[in-house]
């Protein structure tokens, strides 16, 4: 996933429409169904061991050590212990972490002046318009108690899954978080880490009570 050439064309759309993007392009986050697993909602739910964490959805459980990551301009969360820092050739500003295999990345970013409803329509554009990307959704949902659009997909090419929320600041509405894991198959469950997500004002009041 080239994120330098992700952040270009988002903010490339944004400066030349001067709002998001239509919803009669591609798949609007608006009406589609629901969340990444909240189809299994009726189903039997996973058990969940003592200590382990899942997604706001009860669908996908992490069990493992986990660590703290993030800064002051992109939000706070957790993740697997033993995830490395790193920033994408010719990005910046960028919170992210990748594991051994560098197929498996987590992404933390802070769009100023562009609600999470723009953000999201904006996002999903991007993501309608590359050709190694199949099975586009999008739906309202909440991740860490937030209020989110999510958007997912399948990259054909390398057999990752792509899963992203755009978060509402409550602090600041004209603005919101990006939150964003991409995952081969067999790491599914590393949307359970979702659910940690933090606003930079929650997790100080946290820290400090």
């Amino acid at each position: 996933m080239k994120y330098k050439l992700l952040i270009m064309l988002l903010l490339s759309a944004i400066l030349l429409s001067g709002c998001s993007a239509s919803q009669n392009d591609g798949v609007s986050v608006l009406n589609q169904g629901k969340a990444i697993g909240e189809e299994a909602q009726e189903a039997t739910k996973p058990e969940v061991p003592e200590g382990a964490i899942t997604d706001d959805s009860g669908n996908f459980v992490y069990q493992g050590k986990l660590m703290p990551v993030g800064d002051d301009e992109n939000g706070y969360m957790q993740i697997p212990l033993g995830y490395s820092p790193f920033q994408e050739e010719g990005s910046e500003g960028l919170t992210q972490y990748v594991d051994a295999s560098g197929m498996n990345i987590f992404t933390l970013d802070y769009y100023e002046n562009l609600p999470y409803e723009s953000a999201a329509e904006n996002m999903r554009y991007y993501m309608a318009s590359q050709e190694n990307i199949e099975g586009l959704q999008g739906s309202i949902t909440t991740v860490g108690g937030y209020s989110a659009r999510q958007l997912y997909c399948h990259f054909t090419d390398e057999n990752l899954f792509w899963i992203v929320w755009l978060i509402e600041d409550p602090d600041n509405p004209s603005a919101s978080y990006h939150l964003s894991i991409q995952c081969d198959p067999d790491h599914q469950n590393l949307i359970a880490c979702s659910s940690t997500f933090r606003t930079v004002s929650d997790y100080h009041k946290e820290q400090k009570a």
